[in-house]
């Protein structure tokens, strides 16, 4: 006791001591480490706040730090000490961020490296400064160990990464090409005449929405972040405008051709060309201009180009590639245009199911409604065939580079499914060809028989259920199920009688000893050995099943009909009518 009061007496003057010189309470951010045994946390030694015990706790800061981005990243290390902006010991409830003197709503954000402009000006912060939105690896980690703390970092500054893409993926990721933070409309950034149809004469007075039709989006999810402004919207690309036809209706019903800039122009219907007779001497050389030849420049033939002067005699033009670069860059050994294509345009092609009958692959069944694109991709490892020589060669012509990036050299067998098809089922059915259950008509259309083509045959109610309560996927996003199923009642159905009849404790019950697959009522079940030692006779026998065997909460609001155990003596189930008179009485 003496020791204890000596140890305490020698205590109180230190106490005392620190407390003379503790400069105050923390804030709540940093109240876990009170106390005097903590202050070397912050203050090695008991010298002046150490920034790098800030940065061991603040570890999300330093990428900011390394890269020189972000509010932190970007002040001068000589002005980088945190109590600069961070002041502490004022109390509990006091402030660690120090905004300036417009407080948050007057903080200067260009000082973060991204100044807010235009429609970002009316944002709120809690509007973009949310945990969900949040990219920086480092500040997501700090949030998962730390749900309840508030941060302002680590947000992205991409406009897709905040808003939703009211596009849909038609016209890239790249906004600010032509948006800009003042409103999402108009778009000052974009000129129709850098797309692939620049607006000409009457054209460039019609709205949008005459050429691009308004779409409703059915698969964004709803509970997507960030959410959609609107559930419709234009569609841009693809959208077919190779002629006139694709938006106009043929007023002389194909009398004249598709070629209607033979006779029309864009500045309106009535001021009439013809395009033919104005290449009309053109028709007296040996080789007359038809199609979209007769809109071709004349200069994109005959020159004069850089360094060539004009030729009109001696020009070769017996085949197409003469004139025009092999479209398909090699794919084809020997290309024939014309057995495809025609003068009145490249687009669309005239190979259709009759041609793709001559080809490895005739076309059959459901293949023939599929697009040519879904089989003949684009791919970009094409664009890089294109000889240097050749690009050269048609920017000094004015002329346009028409070349297909569709493959259609296939190198891989065609004789399998699989060689254009992913595996729906995963592997599940490797070791069986696509054919021995689907049809070419129609991937739901099969030929597949449960009976002989597994090892589980289908009876009784078993035959009448779809197949999807059955072979549904294991976890959402996965494949559908077909091998490793349980074969068992007990695999597919709950035990509604909740392991009472299992023949031993513990496992599963054997359903098939009462009931069959035609239907769970009735029971082959007879109220007899070998089911039960319990012999119906007299009365017994034209009991209710319900009268012996009730319902009893099994768990929670769970029911089952008890089955056993039941007593199996009068005096179990019946009440004593004489009151224990012949108690002891022996029959």
């Amino acid at each position: 006791m003496k020791r204890a009061l000596v140890a305490a007496a020698l205590l109180m003057p230190t106490l005392a001591h620190g407390d003379l010189f503790s400069p105050g309470e923390l804030t709540k951010a940093h109240h876990h480490l009170e106390g005097l045994q903590n202050c070397t946390q912050c203050h090695p030694a008991g010298q002046q706040l150490s920034q790098g015990s800030c940065l061991e706790c603040h570890a999300e800061l330093k990428p900011q730090l390394a890269k020189g981005r972000g509010l932190h990243g970007r002040i001068a290390a000589a002005q980088r000490d945190c109590e600069h902006c961070h002041h502490e010991h004022r109390g509990l409830t006091a402030p660690i961020i120090e905004w300036g003197a417009g407080g948050k709503n007057g903080f200067n954000h260009a000082r973060t490296g991204w100044a807010l402009r235009g429609g970002h000006l009316e944002a709120a912060c809690g509007d973009c400064h949310q945990q969900r939105r949040i990219a920086l690896a480092p500040v997501r980690a700090l949030l998962e160990k730390h749900p309840t703390r508030e941060t302002y970092l680590g947000l992205p500054t991409q406009c897709g990464a905040c808003h939703f893409d009211e596009h849909r993926d038609q016209v890239g990721q790249v906004c600010d090409g032509c948006h800009v933070e003042k409103s999402w409309k108009p778009a000052p950034g974009f000129d129709h005449g850098q797309s692939g149809y620049p607006l000409t004469g009457k054209h460039a007075r019609v709205a949008c929405e005459k050429c691009h039709p308004r779409l409703r989006d059915e698969t964004t999810a709803k509970p997507t972040f960030p959410a959609p402004k609107a559930e419709t919207y234009l569609k841009y690309s693809p959208l077919e405008h190779q002629t006139c036809l694709e938006c106009h209706k043929d007023p002389h019903d194909g009398r004249f051709g598709q070629r209607c800039s033979s006779c029309h122009t864009t500045e309106g219907w009535s001021v009439i060309r013809n395009a033919s007779q104005e290449r009309a001497f053109h028709d007296k050389t040996r080789y007359p201009l038809e199609g979209e030849h007769l809109e071709a420049p004349c200069t994109g033939c005959h020159g004069p180009w850089p360094g060539h002067p004009a030729k009109f005699k001696g020009l070769k033009f017996g085949a197409c590639s003469d004139c025009h670069a092999d479209a398909h860059l090699g794919q084809l050994a020997k290309p024939a245009c014309e057995a495809c294509h025609a003068v009145d345009g490249f687009t669309p092609v005239r190979f259709g199911v009759t041609q793709h009958g001559s080809t490895r692959f005739p076309l059959g069944g459901a293949h023939t409604t599929v697009g040519c694109l879904a089989c003949h991709p684009h791919t970009a490892s094409l664009e890089a065939r294109i000889p240097g020589g050749v690009r050269v060669e048609l920017k000094r012509r004015k002329r346009p580079e028409l070349f297909s990036f569709a493959a259609l050299d296939f190198k891989r067998p065609l004789d399998k499914c699989e060689s254009c098809h992913a595996d729906a089922h995963a592997g599940q059915l490797k070791d069986k060809p696509c054919s021995s259950c689907h049809r070419t008509t129609s991937f739901s259309a099969l030929d597949f028989d449960h009976d002989t083509g597994s090892a589980w045959p289908l009876s009784g109610k078993h035959a009448e259920v779809k197949c999807a309560k059955c072979h549904a996927p294991d976890k959402k996003g996965q494949p559908v199920l077909y091998r490793g199923l349980a074969t068992t009642c007990a695999g597919c159905h709950a035990d509604v009688h909740a392991g009472q009849l299992a023949r031993v404790r513990g496992q599963v019950t054997d359903c098939e000893r009462c009931h069959e697959t035609t239907a769970f009522k009735p029971a082959k079940f007879v109220h007899e050995p070998p089911f039960t030692p319990f012999l119906l006779d007299g009365r017994h026998a034209t009991s209710s099943c319900e009268r012996c065997h009730r319902p009893v909460k099994v768990a929670g609001q769970l029911t089952a009909v008890r089955y056993k155990p039941l007593p199996q003596t009068c005096e179990g189930c019946h009440a004593d009518f004489h009151r224990g008179a012949f108690e002891g009485f022996e029959p």
